[in-house]
């Protein structure tokens, strides 16, 4: 998808052609585990399996699994994101899958002969979920999973679960308790399955089934911890690796929902460190500058928005906390200040009729604005603006968005603050909002 550098916004949006979806992190952390269990259980590797998506259909997804020795098996697939720049397409989600009785502590002390231990209508089978190599860990609480566990969020979580359980009614309890009495149950070849934190999820009660298992699930990323340093899981204190996420199942190209999700994320990672203010960048290099100028606010205040204003300020305000302090460069201003609650360029063209507005409210020259109504990009009318050295314009802009962004936010953040740069970092503006206790300053 074509787009500017951040703060570069186009005249004129391109047409596209269709653009291919694909599955996330989740759902190829599912597939692997259910082939990985159908290998166990019929001696046969699938070369794909279907997997159940939340949304509530079916996925056929490639896969590649063997057999281990004992109740062993490992399988992994290649993660596809379809046509979203995804820096985890093209990953390997690996698992190792491995059963046990249900009422077993642990999987060492599992002996062969005792087959009497898996007799238990009234226990509940598990899932024993735990993450190795290139798998994030939580160390920062506000995310959806507690401190400690593996980075793998309630949506993956419950897919494969109901998964597991779909695999497992496919086959009779004899079917499984032959598998493990003729099975050499010894402990796993390496030390990964009790290396890390183990999360239990319970599946469903046995019910007609005589036999209950617990199914021990490892997953791991090859890449994953190089991945990861490309990602934004640093910052909301997932260290080690990847998230495995999704909560449909699929990314849908340039994903709105995804990237909502990052940063609904982000800001219950600030407000659990209990910072009363965050600012939100539109990218990178804005979110630099503002650290430069606000270098005493914590690392976890400074959240990366791209260009979802509205939703931003609204999350914000709904989190609770006292202050947004928007950092932006100058074409995104120009579309705050129109009142867009989205700024892409493909969504959101420039007009430059609002920056013609602006300067006629504070009495911008005739002549400077109609060279301004002319110009091809953002970045040409802020030249302009500068060499005709038109900067009550400018600071105008900021006014504007900064009450564009109050009417987004309501009456519930006490104080907005706007940090407009030039695209060298220059500080062109800086605002207050004029509604809140604190008086605008420019």
């Amino acid at each position: 998808m074509w787009h500017g550098k951040e703060g570069e916004t186009q005249g004129r949006p391109q047409r596209h052609s269709r653009l291919r979806t694909g599955f996330s992190t989740g759902t190829a952390m599912t597939a692997a585990a259910r082939a990985a269990l159908r290998t166990l259980l019929t001696g046969k590797a699938p070369a794909w399996v279907a997997v159940r998506l939340p949304v509530g259909y079916y996925l056929p997804v490639p896969t590649m699994a063997r057999s281990l020795r004992g109740m062993e098996a490992e399988a992994q697939v290649v993660k596809d994101a379809g046509d979203d720049p995804d820096v985890t397409h093209k990953a390997v989600i690996h698992t190792r899958v491995r059963i046990v009785p249900a009422n077993s502590p642990e999987e060492g002390e599992v002996l062969p002969g005792k087959t009497r231990m898996l007799v238990n209508r009234d226990a509940f089978s598990e899932i024993r979920l735990s993450a190795g190599f290139g798998v994030g860990r939580v160390t920062k609480p506000g995310l959806p999973v507690p401190v400690g566990d593996p980075a793998v969020n309630p949506g993956p979580r419950a897919m494969l679960v109901e998964n597991l359980e779909e695999e497992l009614a496919w086959f009779p309890a004899g079917v499984i308790l032959k598998s493990m009495r003729d099975a050499r149950l010894s402990p796993p070849d390496e030390a990964d399955f009790t290396r890390s934190p183990v999360v239990r999820l319970p599946l469903r009660a046995c019910g007609k089934r005589d036999a209950c298992v617990a199914i021990h699930v490892h997953v791991s990323v090859p890449r994953g911890e190089d991945l990861a340093r490309q990602t934004f899981n640093p910052r909301l204190g997932i260290v080690g690796g990847l998230s495995i996420l999704g909560t449909t199942g699929l990314v849908k190209p340039l994903s709105h929902e995804a990237y909502e999700e990052t940063i609904v994320a982000a800001l219950r990672v600030a407000a659990a460190g209990r910072c009363r203010s965050v600012v939100l960048s539109t990218g990178g290099k804005s979110e630099k500058f503002a650290r430069e100028l606000l270098s005493e606010m914590p690392e976890e205040a400074f959240v990366q928005i791209a260009d979802f204003f509205a939703f931003s300020v609204q999350e914000a305000a709904r989190a609770g906390f006292e202050a947004v302090v928007h950092s932006v460069f100058f074409g995104k201003a120009v579309k705050m200040a129109a009142g867009l609650p989205y700024t892409h360029a493909h969504k959101a063209a420039l007009d430059l009729n609002t920056l013609v507005r602006c300067g006629e409210r504070v009495g911008t020259d005739r002549a400077v604005l109609d060279r301004v109504a002319q110009a091809n990009t953002a970045r040409h009318a802020l030249e302009i603006l500068l060499e005709s050295g038109a900067r009550e314009l400018i600071g105008e802009v900021a006014r504007e968005a900064l009450r564009r962004s109050r009417r987004f936010a309501g009456p519930v953040l006490r104080h907005l603050r706007l940090l407009l740069f030039d695209y060298d970092g220059t500080l062109l503006a800086d605002v207050h909002d004029a509604e809140g206790p604190q008086s605008e300053r420019g």
